[in-house]
């Protein structure tokens, strides 16, 4: 094997090693826990092969999040259709996934941590880009209104789901992604209150 090729295969070894270290630590300790000089005894690396690649533990935590697959939107046959996918693929995802028990404990820190919660605003806005590719679609095909306000669409759907997994500790069920979509496209139903005589 080429020397280049050996040097960079030992880089992605290494960095791999980085990022199950990290992961590991936010798993077991939470963010509090997380060190530079901890990541390297874990993952048997110098402090300079860290720092070289990631320049703070904020950008650590940003880098194992990056590793999480985004839902593929798929154009189906209608926006339910589409939403009922979407977020089968992203309930997969975060079941496979020990980032599940680590999110919880890093928006608790997001209080007191600017850096860290500006570097989960750009892991966020990365997640948010899929649902916003399905409503475009639907505005486009005439299922939604032009008016809709996307952003505010996406923020009840990432709520949900949020309580959903982290406070009620709950899978999202088939039968309770039906359920949202429902509640998403069709409202709560509210009618209006029979007039008294």
């Amino acid at each position: 094997m080429p020397e280049s090729r050996r040097l960079r295969a030992r880089s992605i070894a290494a960095e791999q090693a980085i990022l199950k270290a990290t992961l590991e630590i936010l798993a077991t300790g939470g963010y509090s826990a997380l060190t530079i000089e901890r990541v390297a005894a874990t993952a048997r690396a110098s402090k300079t092969t860290i720092y070289r690649r990631w320049k703070t533990k904020e950008h650590l935590v940003l880098a194992v999040f990056g590793q999480l697959p985004i839902p593929v939107p798929v154009a189906g046959p209608s926006l339910e259709a589409d939403l009922i996918a979407l977020f089968g693929q992203f309930s997969k995802i975060m079941r496979d996934s020990p980032l599940r028990g680590v999110l919880p404990m890093l928006v608790a820190e997001c209080i007191d941590n600017p850096s860290l919660s500006a570097a989960l605003v750009k892991v966020n806005d990365r997640r948010r880009v899929p649902v916003r590719h399905v409503l475009q679609n639907a505005i486009r095909r005439g299922e939604l209104s032009a008016a809709t306000d996307v952003e505010l669409a996406i923020d009840v759907i990432q709520g949900a789901i949020a309580i959903r997994q982290y406070f009620l500790l709950d899978e999202l069920t088939d039968d309770w992604i039906r359920g949202l979509v429902g509640l998403l496209l069709h409202g709560i139903g509210q009618r209006k209150p029979a007039r008294r005589g």
